[in-house]
C-alpha cells in the first residue's frame, strides 16, 4: 500500500487536505467518495527508507512535541510529519494511527497497532497521558528519554570504533601476511640450505590458517545454538547471567537497565500515573529476566504493604545511593523527583563506565595488535633477514 496526499470538498463544501492509505489512485478515489469527500487533487507520496530506527522515532517525537506546545491538533502534528518525512514504514502506521484516532480509538489503542513500531513502553506512556490529560508533558518525556537512549548508545559507537578498527586491522595484517608472505618465505628457506623451517614460521603458515578454518566451521554452529538459547526464557535468563558475571560490561549492562526503569517511573509519576501502575510498566521495560525478576520482588513487597525505600533495599542490585534518593522522596513525598534524580545520576554513571571500557579496550587491543606485528616480524621476516644476511656473508 502507499500514502496518498488529497484535497477535497466535504459535503459541506469545506476545502480539506489530508493524507489516505491505498493500493492506488483508484482505491484513494473511491475511499474518498465513501467518506463523502469529492476529490480536487490527488499525488502518491514516494519514500525511500522502509525501516523504523531510533533516529526516525526522535524526529517523531521532536516534530510532536514543537506541535503540540504550539497547540496544534494530535492529528494535525500526525499529518504534517508524514508530509515530509521519508519513510515509508513509519508514515504507513501513523496514517493508521491518524484514521484510528478519527474512529474514536484512545492514543494508547491506536500506536499499539503499529505492528512493534512503537514498542510497549512508549505505549505504556501514551496510555498515561490518557487518563491525566497530560499528552503533551508525556510527549515532551518521550523524547527526552529517547534523547538519553541515542546519546549513550551513539556515545559506545563512537568509543568502540577505534579498538575495533585497530583489531581488524591487526587481523588484516595477519592475514595478508600469512597467505601471501609466508609461502614465499617457506620456499625460500627450502631453496636455501638444509631446507629446515623456523618453530615460529611453521606456526604462522600451517597453525593459523587451520584455526581460521575451524573457527569458519563452528560459527554457523554457535550462532545456530545462541539463537535456540534465546527462544526460551529460562535459557536467557542464564545468558544474562553469563553476561552479568563478565567485569565491566555486566555491571554497565546492569546500569543502563536501572536507568531506563528509574527514568520510566519519572516519566510515568510526572503523569501523576499510580505508583503500583508507574511500576508495572517500568518492570516490562527491562529486557534482561534477571533483572525483571528482581524489579518483581521488589513489587511483591511493595503490595504486601512494606515501604519502598525498604523494598528496594531488599534487592542486591539496587545501589546504596539509589535507596537513600528514595528514601528521601518517600519522606518528602515526592517520588517523581527522587526517580529523576536517580535516573540522572545513573546516566552520568554510564557515560563515565562506558569512556573506561572504551579506554580499556583501546589499550588492550592496541596491545593485541602489537603483539600480532612482532609475531609476524619473528616468524616470517627474520627468516627473510637470516637469508639476506647469510647471502650477503
Amino acid at each position: 500500500m502507499a500514502i496518498y496526499k488529497y484535497k477535497a470538498l466535504t459535503k459541506e463544501g469545506f476545502k480539506k487536505d489530508g493524507s489516505i492509505l491505498a493500493n492506488d489512485y483508484r482505491q484513494a478515489y473511491d475511499l474518498l467518495h465513501e467518506k463523502q469527500y469529492q476529490p480536487m487533487h490527488i499525488r502518491k507520496i514516494y519514500f525511500a527508507s522502509r525501516k523504523v530506527n531510533l533516529e526516525d522515532l526522535l524526529m517523531f517525537f521532536m516534530h510532536m512535541n514543537f506541535q503540540l506546545k504550539c497547540k496544534v491538533g494530535i492529528n494535525d502534528a500526525i499529518e504534517s510529519f508524514i508530509d515530509f518525512h521519508g519513510n515509508k514504514v513509519l508514515n504507513a502506521s501513523l496514517l493508521d494511527i491518524v484514521n484510528a484516532i478519527k474512529d474514536g480509538e484512545n492514543i494508547g489503542d491506536a500506536f499499539e497497532k503499529c505492528n512493534g513500531i512503537f514498542d510497549d513502553t512508549i505505549i505504556g506512556l501514551l496510555r498515561s497521558a490518557e487518563k491525566t490529560g497530560k499528552t503533551s508533558d508525556v510527549i515532551s518525556n518521550i523524547l527526552s528519554f529517547l534523547k538519553l537512549q541515542t546519546d549513550w548508545k551513539n556515545n559506545v559507537k563512537r568509543i568502540i570504533a577505534y579498538p575495533i578498527f585497530i583489531a581488524l586491522i591487526a587481523v588484516l595484517i595477519l592475514i595478508l601476511s600469512v597467505g601471501i608472505l609466508g609461502p614465499q618465505v617457506v620456499s625460500l628457506v627450502q631453496d636455501f640450505g638444509n631446507g629446515d623451517i623456523p618453530i615460529l614460521t611453521k606456526i604462522t603458515i600451517e597453525l593459523i590458517p587451520q584455526i581460521s578454518r575451524i573457527i569458519g566451521y563452528f560459527l554457523p554452529t554457535i550462532f545456530i545454538t545462541t539463537l535456540i538459547l534465546l527462544s526460551t526464557k529460562d535459557s536467557r535468563k542464564f545468558l544474562s547471567n553469563m553476561l552479568f558475571k563478565i567485569p565491566k560490561i555486566g555491571l554497565l549492562t546492569i546500569k543502563i537497565s536501572l536507568w531506563q526503569f528509574c527514568k520510566i517511573l519519572h516519566i510515568a509519576l510526572s503523569a501523576k500515573l499510580d505508583f503500583i501502575q508507574a511500576l508495572n510498566l517500568a518492570i516490562e521495560t527491562i529486557k534482561f529476566e534477571s533483572i525483571k525478576d528482581e524489579l518483581k520482588n521488589i513489587q511483591s513487597h511493595i503490595t504486601d504493604g512494606y515501604k519502598i525505600s525498604d523494598s528496594f533495599s531488599k534487592s542486591q542490585i539496587i545501589p546504596s545511593g539509589i535507596i537513600m534518593a528514595l528514601y528521601i522522596g518517600e519522606e518528602g513525598n515526592d517520588l517523581a523527583a527522587s526517580f529523576n534524580h536517580i535516573s540522572e545520576t545513573q546516566y552520568e554513571e554510564i557515560l563515565f563506565d562506558i569512556k573506561s571500557l572504551g579506554q580499556f579496550l583501546s589499550i588492550g587491543l592496541t596491545l593485541f595488535t602489537g603483539l600480532v606485528l612482532i609475531f609476524i616480524l619473528c616468524s616470517l621476516f627474520y627468516p627473510i633477514y637470516n637469508y639476506i644476511e647469510i647471502v650477503g656473508v
